[in-house]
């Protein structure tokens, strides 16, 4: 009984976990700002953000702040990020991101979950097992794992929309400082005229 609840809870776990992948791109389809991992044809592997994409290479710019130029026919596998982009369409690249992602919601969460997580399963492990503590101690291991698990990457997904729409409130602001038409003298003896 505790063996197929523990295989069960192996086997959500795995489900979950493996539901968002990055998928395969051909190399056609690589963008600038994208963020890509590059398999090579001896197994190396690659990662960074696109900055020019050719006919024959990438040229990526990876954790490092060097540039990479990838040839096309040394490339075997191409995996991307799904891309993000801001309101006026143009790719938000994953260091900008970065650059202004927390992780104060992944702390919350985690922490908040977690007791939550361990709390209730130890109810339920002690409401379906009175007489083991086997159950007790199966159930609230394993569903307190995953729940605090689920909250992480709940969290960890939160701080990451709050980044993408930090970026999206700078980008903003800064086309708003942009197109505003500065004042000048000139103007207010126009406007004086009139």
């Amino acid at each position: 009984m505790v063996k197929s609840k523990i295989i069960l809870s192996v086997i959500v776990l795995t489900g979950l976990t493996g539901c968002a992948k990055r998928p395969y791109i051909h190399f056609e389809e690589a963008e600038p700002s994208n963020f890509l991992e590059i398999i090579l044809q001896n197994g190396e592997k690659i990662q960074g953000t696109v900055m020019k994409s050719e006919p024959h290479q990438l040229v990526l710019l990876a954790s490092q702040n060097s540039a990479i130029s990838v040839p096309k026919n040394t490339i075997r596998l191409i995996r991307r990020k799904p891309p993000v982009y801001d309101q006026f369409g143009r790719g938000i690249s994953e260091e900008e991101i970065q650059s202004v992602k927390t992780s104060k919601n992944t702390v919350i969460y985690t922490l908040g979950g977690g007791v939550l997580s361990f709390g209730s399963s130890f109810f339920l492990g002690s409401m379906l097992g009175k007489e083991s503590g086997n159950v007790l101690a199966a159930t609230t291991l394993g569903f307190g794992t995953l729940g605090t698990f689920m909250f992480f990457r709940a969290g960890r997904a939160m701080d990451r929309r709050e980044a993408i729409r930090t970026v999206n409130d700078i980008r903003l602001s800064s086309e708003h400082k942009r197109d505003r038409k500065p004042f000048t003298a000139h103007d207010s003896r126009e406007n004086n005229e009139e």
